[in-house]
């Protein structure tokens, strides 16, 4: 089984309720010229002032609280001194942990406002699209497949792409758990169901061209298109009950 108890479930509503808080924090501050250290610098503050702990920072040894990928840095993104430019495409991705109850979401932002950008405009936004309409396929015993074919056909449809080998996941009790939540359909997604209660963080990642990854020189977190064109993310943590989803974080 891979649905949660209602003690759990109940702190991860917590987290997620300050995890939105703190996205909206980050994404008010974005703008031309901050550096990304100075956004990962408000999120600390907010996590030491409400007395909380960052699911990713010491996570595998990453060592911030937010990761923040510009442009062709699709995921996983250390914060550093690069200072945000007009039009760059900026996905802010967090964690909290409340009580044992973890939450993960994430947005894009497009630097300058949206007209800054109107290719990062379109696929953060059909990004977003895709996951929202995929959500309506979940309620239990519904298999993943459903959700999976809805996110890529819809991607596919409006000539973007989805990058297949980075997934969404089980979430609550650590960051990453099983299953993995694909983004294509992927063979396995036949094989996998919803279950009431269960709590996962669903999360198209999609990019202009690519479907694959990359790393570059300077470290190995940071995850890059591999075709070095412009990336994008959407992610809630959500839980499934009897009428399907609810949202339990993110920015909707």
């Amino acid at each position: 089984m891979l649905s949660k108890s209602e003690s759990k479930i109940k702190n991860i509503k917590e987290s997620g309720k300050y995890l939105t808080e703190l996205l909206h924090l980050v994404k008010d501050a974005v703008g031309v010229g901050v550096r990304l250290s100075y956004l990962e610098s408000i999120a600390q503050d907010y996590i030491n002032r409400k007395g909380l702990k960052g699911a990713f920072k010491g996570y595998m040894g990453f060592p911030a609280n937010l990761c923040l990928s510009v442009n062709d840095c699709i995921v996983h993104g250390i914060p550093d001194e690069y200072q945000l430019k007009e039009g760059d495409v900026l996905k802010i991705d967090a964690g909290i942990v409340y009580n044992g109850g973890i939450s993960d979401s994430a947005i894009t932002v497009i630097v300058g406002g949206d007209n800054s950008n109107q290719l990062g405009k379109e696929l953060y936004k059909t990004t977003k699209h895709a996951l929202d309409t995929a959500m309506e396929k979940i309620a239990p015993g519904v298999p993943l497949f459903e959700y999976s074919k809805t996110i890529y056909s819809t991607m596919m449809s409006n000539d973007f792409s989805v990058i297949k080998n980075l997934t969404g996941h089980g979430v609550g009790d650590k960051v990453h758990e099983k299953p993995h939540i694909y983004n294509w359909p992927h063979p396995e997604t036949k094989k996998i169901k919803f279950e009431k209660n269960m709590v996962l963080a669903l999360e198209p990642i999609t990019s202009i061209l690519s479907e694959d990854i990359k790393t570059k020189p300077g470290n190995d977190w940071n995850l890059y298109t591999e075709n070095e064109d412009l990336g994008a993310q959407w992610e809630y943590t959500v839980l499934v009950t009897d009428n399907g989803i609810q949202i339990i974080s993110g920015i909707q």
